[in-house]
């Protein structure tokens, strides 16, 4: 599986897990943990994200021009 699609998966993932810990951490519940986690799978997620699109744009066979014809 590409970097990009792990890293796409992970955000989707940690942004549902953060909106329910932030839900149940308004409402009278354990929130904190699910909070915490999801922060950090979307954190992850989006590190992600940027790594592969850096790597795939900064590589030597890069070529900008190519991409505009």
């Amino acid at each position: 599986m590409p970097g990009h699609r792990i890293g796409t998966i992970l955000a989707v993932i940690g942004g549902f897990l953060t909106l329910a810990g932030v839900t149940l951490y308004v409402l009278p519940g354990p929130g904190l943990p699910l909070l915490v986690l999801g922060l950090i799978t979307l954190t992850v997620g989006l590190a992600t994200l940027t790594e592969t699109r850096r790597n795939k744009t900064s590589g030597p066979h890069h070529d900008r021009n190519r991409e505009l014809t």
